[in-house]
């Protein structure tokens, strides 16, 4: 049985540096603020059903959604795709801490996955699964919830932008795995 680490946050990040099986999630964009931007709506209870169905066949309690994790993820989201790349300092635990703490979200523990190009939730969710790291961040056990956003951009090399933060807030208390 794993112990929780002692430290307040035990955040587990995807390496900066991912396959390129990944749609590209290393590559290095064009930073162009201006280019048209957009909210795309994500069915967030097929997606979530799906995340739990993941978990809860690996031996895992389920997550539940939570909206304070999706503007965060949405964010980010608009972050990476004025970029038009997933390369940027903000994708760090110690960027995900400050994040979230600077919006008030008080917390024990903390993932991130970013994802390039995938047209949908299917697509990201598989290609999160297949990476090492961002499946260790499906697979933590020490969240209790989820977020996630999706954004398009008009142009580009990408054009598909999803984030997903998976956290445990100090209202759901200490993880006592």
């Amino acid at each position: 049985m794993a112990k929780y680490p002692g430290s307040r946050r035990a955040f587990l990040i995807a390496a900066s540096s991912l396959p390129l099986a990944l749609a590209g999630c290393a590559g290095f964009g064009s930073g162009n603020s201006a280019a048209e931007i957009s909210d795309v709506p994500v069915d967030r209870a097929d997606a979530l059903a799906k995340v739990n169905a993941y978990r809860a066949a690996k031996g895992l309690h389920p997550l539940a959604a939570d909206a304070r994790l999706d503007a965060a993820s949405r964010d980010m989201a608009h972050l990476i795709a004025e970029n038009d790349s997933l390369s940027t300092r903000q994708h760090s635990a110690s960027g995900l801490a400050r994040r979230l703490d600077g919006s008030g979200y008080r917390n024990y523990a903390g993932a991130e996955n970013l994802g390039a190009g995938y047209k949908d939730f299917d697509a990201a969710f598989a290609g999160w699964k297949g990476s090492k790291d961002h499946d260790k961040n499906l697979l933590n056990p020490y969240v209790t919830r989820v977020g996630i956003a999706r954004t398009r951009r008009a142009d580009g090399k990408w054009r598909n932008f999803w984030v997903m933060i998976l956290s445990r807030p100090e209202e759901d208390g200490r993880p006592t795995l």
